[in-house]
């Protein structure tokens, strides 16, 4: 076993260490101990690699199975009080070990210790500046992003932030076999809104109504506005009980949005689906909007269930 030679255990010129390939200190001279400030303590066991600044101790340590001197020339340390010393010595590596010699009572390696420094402040305020320049720029492409998914008039998803969280929990439903239902609901005779009012009003209308679902859902839910008047709500480990129930309560609510130029309330229709073992995307909404569909015409201002996964086209419902 390569150790710290003996003649080098005293001296403070010199600084001799042996670790373990994890970073371990196994032993360590006078000279170590005093440039490390570890003078207090037994500094055996103690984890050292953070020591090593420049090479680091992972470049020091050299190839995963390499033997013999991996390293000839300076090698800056810091100690735990923030002090660095650039020293000029060899690194040998045997088997699992790794030691460590060099000299830093020198003049000359003083000066250069100095310059080093002054570079490592400099290149430190660089990766500063360049670590706040990269934050603001992901910053600014999550905004980006961000924008890219939602509605710019109720703030809510888009159709795009919809589907992309449609194939993800579909995909958790079939890799944990929870539940997951959706709703998809339609304000009744908004045409006339817009007519009788004007398009103001009827924007208005809709970015009330678009508060109200993101108030009556659970932060898991995902609320979306995939059309003019259309609005969707996805709602993980939940069946179909429960996601008629939900969006009965929010029809029950409805009535009570309101704006300023409208002097009555409106109703809406809703349609709900739980997804069906092996059922893909395309079919899960067309089954959401099927129910949509009959609730539309069979008298608005109700709920709708959509038919089992088994191609049926009927439905039941549960109207106000």
């Amino acid at each position: 076993m390569q150790c710290v030679p003996q003649q080098l255990q005293p001296l403070l010129a010199v600084v001799a260490a042996r670790l373990n390939r994890d970073g371990t200190l196994l032993e360590a001279n006078a000279g170590f101990q005093r440039i490390m400030n570890l003078t207090a303590r037994d500094p055996r066991g103690e984890h050292a690699a953070h020591f090593f600044v420049q090479p680091s101790f992972a470049a020091l340590l050299g190839e995963a199975d390499g033997a013999g001197e991996t390293y000839h020339g300076l090698i800056t340390l810091g100690d735990e009080a923030g002090g660095m010393r650039t020293l000029r010595g060899r690194v040998w590596r045997l088997a699992e070990t790794l030691t460590v010699i060099a000299e830093y009572d020198i003049d000359e390696l003083e000066r250069l210790n100095a310059k080093v420094l002054e570079l490592n402040a400099d290149y430190a305020n660089t990766q500063l500046e360049l670590a706040q320049t990269n934050l603001k720029l992901q910053q600014r492409e999550a905004q980006i992003i961000a924008l890219t998914l939602t509605d710019p008039l109720t703030n809510l998803g888009n159709r795009r932030r919809f589907d992309q969280a449609l194939a993800t929990e579909i995909s958790r439903s079939r890799r944990t076999g929870a539940t997951l239902s959706a709703f998809m609901a339609d304000l009744d005779h908004f045409k006339r809104v817009n007519d009788d009012f004007g398009h103001e009003a009827g924007d208005e209308l809709l970015v009330a109504f678009a508060g109200m679902l993101r108030r009556q859902t659970r932060g898991t839910e995902i609320v979306a506005r995939i059309g003019g008047e259309e609005f969707v709500v996805l709602m993980p480990h939940t069946d179909l009980g429960q996601g008629m129930a939900i969006a009965e309560r929010i029809r029950g609510m409805t009535t009570a949005v309101r704006i300023a130029s409208m002097p009555h309330g409106v109703t809406a229709s809703f349609g709900v689906a739980e997804l069906a073992v092996g059922e893909d995307e395309s079919g899960f909404m067309r089954r959401v909007d099927k129910a949509l569909y009959e609730a539309k015409h069979s008298g608005r201002d109700r709920v709708v269930a959509a038919a089992r996964h088994n191609g049926a086209q009927t439905a039941v419902g549960l109207s106000k």
